[in-house]
């Protein structure tokens, strides 16, 4: 499958070059603008690998999100390996697999310079845009968060001195209607203002029931206001206030279970009724096919709209869908103070999501939640800077607050915990005191403190010598416990099972840990049982220094090549998933990456061709990864560290301007990642006499490469247009996206197959660039594909799969 998709890419590329050779003129390549490094300069002579969009080009390519503008980074992935509503971000296979929605990103998120601490907050509309950038490796002396794999900066666009207005209103299948505005101009001679807004809406779903007929899910309801006031305060001091608010009552998306046996699995990974239906002997559809079962369909998909308790009989809307509202405010001054600029930013964000998710993508009940989400982020950065002709120099501190209540409310009656076992005549105590639901609690604190900065030095003219330095203090706080959800399911189990006396609403976890006077050992069989049951509260701190050096050297204006060594560094976090015991709930460890890289930026050709290529190696020590606890229940979701593992690999991005009117993007990145150490269990049993796991099984994965790392990613794009007549431009124009396969060292359910996308725009304009008519489609092959893959613990195996095609028509008009 991979040839027949470097085939199609090849001939793809081949086709695009030739349909401009017989176009007539010359043209040169704009220039891109970039603020990676905190100052205003081409991206071509940043020493560091940066991929940059402007907001023309997002918008000619309908990028509506951080999904869609990795389709066009090779080396970046934005995937969902848990149905929680929690995005992962990973560049160049350094990434963290945990769907807890405290978790922090190994990817730093930056919205006009300020920083989104958690990817759930990063879902908002993505709308009026002046670039995005991406940089890789690691980053911290010029950012206010540390991270080890590099990071995405929005930045919006700025309010005008002159009035300028417009719009883009979009249609397209599935009834799905955007719209983008914006007014700008200013209101005095000192102050300016932008108002920009974006919504988008569909009463109509993309995804079809397999059990109920006429039953659509994929409904859109978002909405997201953006205002920005400029201020002239003085003759050397200015002000950039911004207030933004997203409000998203979309659907969620539902998954599409599998019979595992195709693709090399058990058929399932636990049982879960109604499946005992189809498999055993005497079952009323025995030696049938599970209608939920699903390969190769884009839209078939199943979900559970409500479920009733039956103890207390309380109804509960499990129907995938978001109530989610992002708002917040962040005031950035400027003051130059003669040969030195004074910068501080200041930022309030405040999310609050009430999430339903369907994890096993059935009409039952096996792994659904609701999480009920309040985040509070507060940051504050100041920063010095000043530039000479051969030096310059930032020098900053930052510091910010975070505070999290997450409340996860975990569906599973039809699971092997709930009434699961008793229908497939399973021996286990959950046959008599089934476990229907589970609430989850827990409050996370975070403080951190940073001093940075930043130098470049030219040693010559084309000799400019850059080091970085920070240094982070990091406080988490962290309560936590996974409770009754008020029926007497999980009290009523422990009571059975070990004899304690918890009352409804009672906390759950399982005290096991060592040396604890409350271990679970120390008091079984006595009085004090229930004291073995009790939230877990603790704290870690890190204090850690980074830094980097790097030398670029401009052989001509037109020719860069460079070198950087650096670190960087991701502080240990908590486990925010159900837990069945203390252990589960044990901080896991920082991790660090050692990076050396080597790129070169060309400018060939008469400045038609740009060709940038790198190549690095990193030395990953304690990656942060999920993996197994062993618990009473089984092995469930945990998190610990990779003790070591090496990536390496290269990039090329290639932007060309052939002849006039013809433009070509080529971008491609290889990964080769290997675990070194790491030996991680898959099962194991629970001994209530130590009150430690027992008979554990352990997989040594060392050899094998690391998850959401595929080895080839690459994409292609052209784009043609040429006039007709005086008053009308045409233009044409298409990409190829090609994401390799992603196997997971560990569990199989968690591999990706690899894929191709290729969508493609026809659109008319006028010369003046005032109106553009555009039709576009999106997936023009209908390729089945997925991105996230999971399943097994609670039942099933399940895939994420994307849109199938969509094609719609596109206005935009400015006033």
């Amino acid at each position: 499958m991979k040839h027949n998709n470097r085939k199609l890419l090849s001939a793809t590329i081949a086709a695009l070059i030739t349909a401009g050779v017989a176009a007539p003129g010359h043209a040169q390549l704009e220039e891109i603008v970039v603020t990676a490094q905190k100052i205003t300069q081409s991206v071509n002579d940043v020493g560091i690998t940066v991929n940059a969009f402007t907001g023309d080009t997002i918008k000619d390519m309908g990028v509506a999100s951080a999904e869609d503008i990795a389709a066009f980074t090779p080396g970046l992935t934005v995937s969902s390996p848990g149905a929680t509503g929690v995005p992962v971000y990973t560049i160049r296979g350094v990434g963290f697999q945990d769907i807890t929605t405290t978790s922090s990103s190994t990817v730093g998120l930056y919205f006009d310079e300020v920083a989104i601490p958690y990817t759930v907050m990063s879902r908002g509309a993505l709308f009026d845009v002046e670039r995005v950038e991406v940089l890789k490796g690691p980053q911290g002396d010029l950012y206010g968060r540390n991270t080890t794999a590099g990071q995405i900066n929005y930045i919006s666009k700025k309010p005008t001195h002159e009035f300028e207005a417009g719009f883009t209103a979009s249609y397209g299948r599935f009834d799905v209607l955007d719209f983008e505005g914006f007014v700008s101009g200013g209101l005095t001679e000192s102050a300016q203002a932008r108002v920009a807004i974006k919504s988008t809406q569909s009463n109509r779903g993309w995804q079809q029931s397999v059990s109920r007929p006429g039953d659509e899910l994929g409904e859109k309801d978002t909405l997201g206001i953006r205002t920005l006031l400029s201020l002239d305060l003085a003759e050397n001091a200015s002000v950039l206030l911004k207030l933004h608010y997203v409000d998203d009552q979309s659907d969620n998306q539902a998954q599409t279970p599998y019979d595992g046996r195709q693709v090399g699995l058990a058929e399932t990974g636990a049982p879960y009724r109604p499946l005992n239906d189809y498999v055993l002997p005497g079952g009323a559809n025995f030696g049938q096919t599970p209608p939920w079962y699903s390969l190769g369909d884009n839209r078939a998909a199943d979900w559970t709209n409500s479920w009733t308790n039956p103890v207390t009989g309380e109804t509960h809307s499990l129907r995938p869908g978001r109530d989610n509202q992002l708002k917040g405010f962040s005031a950035k001054l400027e003051w130059n103070l003669g040969d030195i600029t004074l910068t501080s930013i200041s930022a309030y964000d405040d999310f609050e999501r009430l999430e339903t998710n369907d994890v096993d993508g059935g009409a039952f009940s096996v792994q659904e939640n609701i999480n009920g989400t309040d985040l509070e982020v507060f940051s504050q950065e100041l920063r010095l800077s000043s530039q000479t002709d051969r030096l310059l120099w930032i020098a900053g501190v930052y510091f910010s607050k975070d505070e999290a209540d997450e409340f996860y409310n975990f569906f599973m009656a039809d699971s092997i915990f709930g009434d699961g076992s008793a229908a497939w005549g399973l021996p286990t105590p959950f046959a008599a005191f089934p476990i229907r639901r589970l609430h989850t609690k827990y409050q996370q604190e975070t403080e951190s403190r940073a001093v940075f900065g930043h130098l470049e030095y030219n040693i010559t003219e084309p000799l400019r010598l850059t080091l970085g330095l920070r240094y982070t203090e990091e406080e988490r706080d962290w309560s936590g416990c996974t409770f009754d959800a008020g029926d007497m399911g999980l009290s009523g189990f422990w009571n059975g099972a070990i004899g304690a006396t918890l009352g409804a609403g009672a906390c759950g976890t399982l005290d096991d840990t060592a040396g604890a006077p409350t271990n679970i050992a120390n008091v079984i069989g006595t009085a004090d049982v229930n004291d073995a049951f009790h939230p877990f509260k603790t704290d870690i701190s890190t204090e850690k220094w980074m830094g980097k050096i790097g030398l670029d050297y401009a052989v001509t204006e037109d020719f860069l090549i460079y070198g950087t060594l650096a670190t960087g560094f991701k502080s240990g976090g908590f486990n925010g998933n159900n837990s069945n015991t203390t252990t589960q709930l044990e901080p896991y460890d920082p991790e660090e990456l050692t990076s050396l890289e080597l790129g070169v930026k060309a400018t060939l050709l008469d400045r038609t061709l740009q060709l940038n290529a790198a190549v690095f190696h990193y030395d990953y020590k304690d990656k942060q990864e999920s993996e197994r606890a062993i618990t009473f229940v089984g092995a469930i979701g945990g998190l610990g560290n990779v003790d070591e593992s090496e990536i390496q690999g290269a990039e090329l991005d290639i932007q060309w301007a052939p002849v006039e009117g013809l433009s070509v993007n080529l971008g491609a990145a290889y990964l080769n990642t290997e675990i070194k150490k790491w030996i991680t269990p898959v099962s194991g049993d629970f001994d209530f006499a130590t009150g430690t796991a027992v008979n554990v099984v352990t997989v040594d994965a060392s050899g094998s490469g690391l998850p959401q790392a595929p080895e080839w990613s690459y994409n292609a794009m052209a784009r043609y247009e040429w006039p007709v007549g005086e008053q009308l431009v045409l233009e044409v124009s298409a990409d190829i996206n090609f994401t390799d396969e992603t196997p997971d060292p560990v569990r199989e359910q968690n591999s990706l197959d690899d894929y191709t996308l290729v969508n493609a725009r026809v659109g008319i304009s006028d010369t003046e660039g005032q109106w553009r008519l555009l039709l576009w489609s999106r997936n023009l092959t209908d390729e089945y594909y997925y991105t996230g893959a999971f399943g097994g613990t609670n039942g099933g195996y399940v895939r994420s799969v994307g849109l199938p095609r969509t094609y719609g028509v596109s206005l935009e008009y400015d006033f």
